[in-house]
């Protein structure tokens, strides 16, 4: 996994020659909305072209984390099934749904019952790497469906191209400062429990930092945005806890966002031993956004290197799958 997380800068390269092959006979006016369905590392993916292209599209997207499908799919959803593996039950399950109700269905796997499913349906599909573990390769899933929500709106591929290829540039100049954060980070979170906060544009990084701490590190921790926080989760903050420790991910947002943000901060650091903030020194917001996603990977792997945990090891996971199985 640590080698999966040093690669992800170069994933951008490989992602983005994947991505370039992308066949998509829909256009924006063919569909009302986008449905990305999906699970875990797979469905992360989804969360984060939300967040980039909240601004950019017109339609709304659904991110569906579930064996169903929502009733409002119809003839004009464009219907996105991720699954890296290709296999993941509950993938299989909406898509099988969704075939029957629209004709307009991409398919993102590295194989698997998914890749089946497309070759007898026709559906348009693209391949990915296999062999890593899904969120290893996030970054597949992240440059896949910018390109096919980009085909689909008929935004520039190419401006898209040289804003991850700068992504990769930058990422690939601070990868060593970035490794020393983690290292830092890790230190202060000890063996606190994390609550995370970020802006609405970057919910997608909180809940990689999430499932990064759960998976990687083995560890426990809850996330929330801001302004939504300030509405409830800031009021147990005004008992002092040495228990957890908050940590803010500041990016591009509005003005008041960032006011609550700061006032937040200052509110609750009187009442923690240690509050975290983290920062990036560029004002584009895909760059940011790769930074932070790669920022909170090199946290996560940091915290299990210091606890001598495994990042690969999924045992629950997979004995939750075995027994599925012989249901």
């Amino acid at each position: 996994m640590k080698e999966f997380v040093r690669s992800f800068p170069k994933h951008i390269d490989e992602a983005i020659k994947i991505g370039s092959s992308i066949n998509l006979n829909t256009s924006i006016t063919d569909v009302d909305n986008i449905v990305i369905s999906g699970q875990g590392g797979s469905a992360i993916g989804g969360v984060v072209v939300k967040n980039l292209l909240h601004d950019k599209i017109s339609i709304p997207i659904f991110i569906n984390r579930d064996y169903k499908i929502p009733s409002f799919v119809n003839n004009r959803t464009l219907f996105i099934a991720s699954s890296y593996s290709g296999n993941t039950e509950e993938t299989i399950s909406a898509l099988n749904t969704a075939k029957e109700k629209t004709p307009f269905i991409f398919c993102i796997c590295s194989g698997g019952e998914i890749l089946k499913i497309a070759q007898k349906n026709a559906f348009n599909y693209i391949l990915i790497p296999s062999g890593g573990a899904p969120r290893g390769m996030l970054c597949y899933s992240i440059v896949q469906l910018l390109f096919v929500i980009c085909k689909l709106s008929g935004f520039s591929l190419e401006n898209m191209k040289k804003e991850l290829l700068s992504a990769k540039e930058y990422l690939i100049t601070e990868q060593t400062e970035i490794i020393k954060i983690g290292r830092h980070v890790s230190s202060l979170i000890s063996n606190k429990m994390p609550f995370i906060y970020a802006f609405p544009e970057f919910e997608g990084v909180a809940i990689r930092f999430k499932q990064q701490l759960n998976e990687n590190s083995k560890r426990h921790a809850c996330y929330n945005i801001i302004p939504e926080m300030n509405h409830n989760e800031i009021v147990p903050w005004i008992n002092k806890n040495i228990c957890v420790v908050p940590i803010f991910i500041k990016g591009n947002t509005s003005n008041r966002n960032k006011k609550r943000m700061e006032i937040s901060i200052s509110k609750i650091k009187k009442n923690v031993d240690e509050l975290i903030e983290l920062k990036v020194n560029n004002s584009n917001y895909l760059i940011q956004y790769l930074y932070f996603i790669h920022v909170v990977d090199w946290i996560s792997i940091m915290i299990a290197e210091k606890d001598n945990i495994d990042p690969d090891d999924i045992r629950l996971i997979n004995a939750l799958k075995k027994e599925l199985k012989v249901i």
